[in-house]
């Protein structure tokens, strides 16, 4: 037999006893604005466009698209109106480059999170976030971490999620990014409900980011080197940076020693641009500290090449030798010892001073 009827009984009560009010529809999203930094990223959406096109959703920004790919490489290259994508699908995420930092709105009809599971397959997949606010990395992915089926998750910058490690260098996971992860086994990632929170993050975002990254270029490639503190023969002072080389001492990847665990994110080399910026497939690399504005060689007991997507573990690590003190250049003088900003100009007949961040000076005459 049912209960008298509660007129008093209404959506705050609803909110203590039920969770979310009892007439709530979830949120009212009709578009979704998606922030593009310039050069290379990862994007998704959780909107149901009319068209779902991968051409017809960027035509608003297609004159600042130079590619986009999906998670098997297949592209789509405006150039040659070629779409080798086909269809956007919610739930899976895409590389692109721009020439310049852009919005692309999409509009249309919300997914909802939990009504759209996100199917994995064995190795990796490129990811989107379902949710319209953001989620730790470590919050979201731990059934899956729980079953032993992650190996790691990363973002358009490189950072990583390494449950084995516990190590969150992604921090939160964002609407309207995309993401890479690798899975063991097929599985299905299930979002919650924007109504229903996560826990609490128990894993600690690193930071481990340096001055050096400013100067290296973000590519649609990278690979991950992990070094265990049991893996230094010295370990390295606070502050020191971990930094990878070509052998022409060209940077490719720089991160700063973080106790327990250390990760360098490794760039390899954009196929889109006409010059290296990054390592080429099966190139090897050197590894270096920087510590106290100097170089110091670092010996290992392996030979690394480079090998896009590849996880390594760094066994043996040894400081055999100081190197060269790195220098910047800090100001430049003319002989009246006036600032010069144009110095690189054709003006001829005139003695420039480089004044570098070790006390050298070094005499140019133009």
């Amino acid at each position: 037999m049912f209960g008298a009827f509660n007129e008093e009984f209404g959506d705050s009560l609803c909110l203590v006893y039920g969770g979310i009010p009892c007439n709530s529809q979830g949120p009212s999203v009709t578009d979704q604005t998606i922030e593009l930094p310039s050069g290379w990223s990862m994007f998704s959406t959780y909107m149901l466009a009319d068209d779902m096109a991968l051409n017809v959703i960027l035509n608003p920004i297609l004159a600042n698209v130079i590619i986009a790919k999906d998670y098997l490489g297949s592209a789509f290259l405006p150039e040659w109106n070629f779409n080798g994508v086909g269809d956007l699908t919610v739930g899976q995420g895409y590389q692109i480059k721009t020439t310049e930092s852009i919005s692309l709105n999409i509009s249309g009809t919300y997914m909802l999170p939990e009504e759209n599971p996100v199917n994995l397959q064995a190795g990796w997949n490129m990811i989107g976030y379902l949710r319209i606010s953001p989620a730790a990395a470590d919050a979201v992915l731990a059934d899956m971490n729980a079953s032993g089926n992650l190996i790691i998750a990363k973002d358009y910058l490189g950072a990583a999620y390494l449950p084995e490690w516990n190590f969150n260098g992604i921090g939160n996971l964002n609407p309207g990014q995309g993401y890479q992860i690798k899975v063991n086994n097929t599985g299905v990632l299930q979002y919650n409900a924007n109504e229903v929170d996560y826990r609490i993050s128990s894993v600690d975002v690193i930071d481990n980011s340096t001055t050096i990254q400013s100067s290296i270029s973000i590519t649609d490639n990278n690979m991950t080197l992990i070094i265990e503190d049991k893996a230094w023969s010295n370990i390295p002072k606070e502050g020191s940076e971990i930094v990878v080389m070509d052998d022409d001492g060209h940077i490719f990847g720089a991160a700063k020693y973080t106790p327990n665990v250390s990760v360098v994110t490794i760039w390899g080399d954009d196929y889109t641009t006409s010059y290296k910026d990054g390592l080429f497939s099966g190139e090897q690399f050197n590894i270096k500290l920087l510590s106290d504005s100097k170089f110091i060689d670092l010996e290992v007991e392996s030979i690394y090449l480079y090998e896009i997507n590849s996880i390594e573990l760094v066994s043996n690590v040894t400081s055999v030798l100081s190197t060269e003190e790195i220098k910047v250049l800090q100001r430049v003088v003319n002989v009246l010892g006036q600032d010069v900003i144009n110095y690189e100009n054709n003006e001829l007949n005139r003695v420039l001073f480089m004044i570098y961040s070790d006390g050298s000076v070094e005499k140019i005459v133009k």
